[in-house]
């Protein structure tokens, strides 16, 4: 059973992401949970590594490109000396681990499928790990659109391919009592997050005179696409109005601070920062993507707007600023359905299913 399990999770890196704080959050909950894992880290640390709960169980390979012998080399002596039973790739970790595979064929591969451009992912993508799927064993997926791909492309059986939920990195983060009008989007600074859909709806605001203060906290490592979300916020004049946070270490003491949550992206897997929003009670509002609207319960819990709608997106912050009854409504029961539907205890009950069907 899972006292004899030992997990092998690996990551490219340890930066603000959701992948990235997804393997974190599962090497804190497996530890809790006594079971026997390690965490791998291909490229570089980051922020992340700050939540890390038993940072002697965490091993850095410097991997310096795609062909590096030498973290090939670190891998190959940590996977013999470690003995895991279940090698546990994020995203594009699992390139690497098919080499792994052939060379360990007793263990256990379980890719984790974050892919956050899931609601634009087609049939002909990702054409290598459909090659190579054969030494897939297993695949957990964080929406169902994933878990359709999955199951369509992939040579895995299709009951080894699982959705199982994210769950967030904190679980008690106290808002503040007193209500104000900072909106806060955690989101990396790229092309996906669609910011400028979120600028213009905050330049509508303004034009309709609504007080506000917007906090985008998130990573800048795109400088290119940073570049045009600064000069889109002097073009509309949004300087004294929008706050780049950058990377942030202590998201619960941002989140404390927020008054209403916002994602405003064009495509989502199930993203982390909308379950640290509940967790911390904020009233959200966010783009129909991803895994999304199920999380919300078709905005039972929050509001739901279309992708690319600066307009419906305006009227839903301001409607969730204006009328404090609902928003706090929404929000109570958003925070109620996460800890009952996303925590780690049900993630991991799910996960060792899956590797105990996995190891018969």
């Amino acid at each position: 059973m899972k006292d004899d399990y030992r997990i092998l999770q690996i990551i490219d890196s340890l930066q603000v992401g959701g992948s990235e704080r997804m393997s974190v959050n599962i090497f804190n909950s497996l530890t809790s949970h006594n079971i026997k894992n390690c965490l791998v880290v291909s490229r570089k640390s980051g922020p992340i590594y700050n939540f890390i709960s038993e940072k002697k169980n965490v091993f850095f390979l410097n991997k310096k490109g795609s062909f590096d012998l030498l973290a090939f080399i670190r891998l190959f002596n940590l996977i013999r000396r470690y003995k895991p039973t279940v090698i546990h790739a994020h995203q594009t970790s699992i390139y690497w681990v098919f080499v792994m595979k052939l060379l360990f064929k007793r263990v256990i591969v379980i890719w984790h499928d974050h892919w956050g451009l899931s609601d634009l992912l087609k049939n002909s993508d990702r054409k290598v790990v459909k090659y190579f799927s054969f030494l897939i064993d297993g695949v957990i997926c964080v929406n169902h659109k994933i878990k359709t791909w999955n199951m369509e492309n992939l040579k895995v059986d299709g009951e080894s391919v699982v959705y199982i939920p994210n769950f967030p990195l904190s679980e008690n983060t106290n808002r503040k009592e007193v209500r104000g009008t900072t909106l806060l989007c955690i989101a990396n600074i790229r092309e996906q997050k669609d910011h400028p859909n979120l600028l213009n709806a905050c330049f509508l605001l303004k034009e309709q005179n609504v007080d506000f203060k917007l906090l985008l906290a998130g990573s800048l490592e795109d400088s290119n696409w940073v570049k045009k979300i600064k000069k889109l916020i002097f073009e509309l004049k949004l300087n004294d109005s929008v706050v780049l946070l950058g990377p942030v270490n202590d998201i619960s003491e941002v989140l404390s601070n927020a008054d209403i949550g916002i994602l405003s992206s064009v495509s989502e897997g199930l993203p982390v920062s909308l379950l640290e929003y509940g967790l911390a009670q904020l009233p959200v509002v966010c783009t129909d993507v991803g895994q999304c609207k199920e999380v919300l319960e078709n905005g039972k819990n929050g509001w739901i707007v279309p992708v690319k709608s600066p307009i419906e997106l305006a009227a839903a912050i301001k409607e969730a600023l204006e009328d404090s009854k609902i928003a706090d409504k929404k929000a109570m029961r958003l925070k109620k359905s996460i800890l009952e539907n996303y925590s780690s205890k049900g993630f991991i009950k799910r996960y060792i299913e899956l590797v105990n069907s996995l190891n018969k």
